[in-house]
């Protein structure tokens, strides 16, 4: 994980602790409650940020996953051609391996 991940995550928790905090400060003080009605608007944009947030991560991660695919499949790829090259040498070998036996088996 990168550290621009990290950090996102630290602060996508601290997000959901201060959320933790807040509702168990309400808990049983429905005075407080009352107290913060004229705040429930900017408690809707804080809610929002906190979504924003999550579809964040969920597009980073789809955009991880996508690169990790293609780079898994450029690296099959490659296998494949590096088997391919193998066997090509392989191959050559054993001719040369015949071409020996034979010029060996006519002297």
């Amino acid at each position: 994980m990168n550290r621009n991940r990290i950090i996102f995550y630290i602060a996508f928790g601290t997000f959901h602790l201060g959320a933790f905090i807040f509702t168990v400060m309400l808990n049983n003080d429905t005075g407080l409650l009352f107290k913060m009605v004229s705040y429930v608007p900017m408690f809707k944009w804080v809610t929002f940020a906190g979504l924003l947030m999550l579809l964040a991560d969920a597009g980073w991660s789809f955009i991880a996953n996508r690169n990790a695919s293609k780079e898994n499949a450029a690296l099959t790829q490659e296998l494949n051609m590096l088997k391919a090259k193998l066997f090509d040498l392989q191959e050559a070998a054993k001719k040369q391996a015949a071409i020996v036996a034979q010029k060996e088996a006519e002297k």
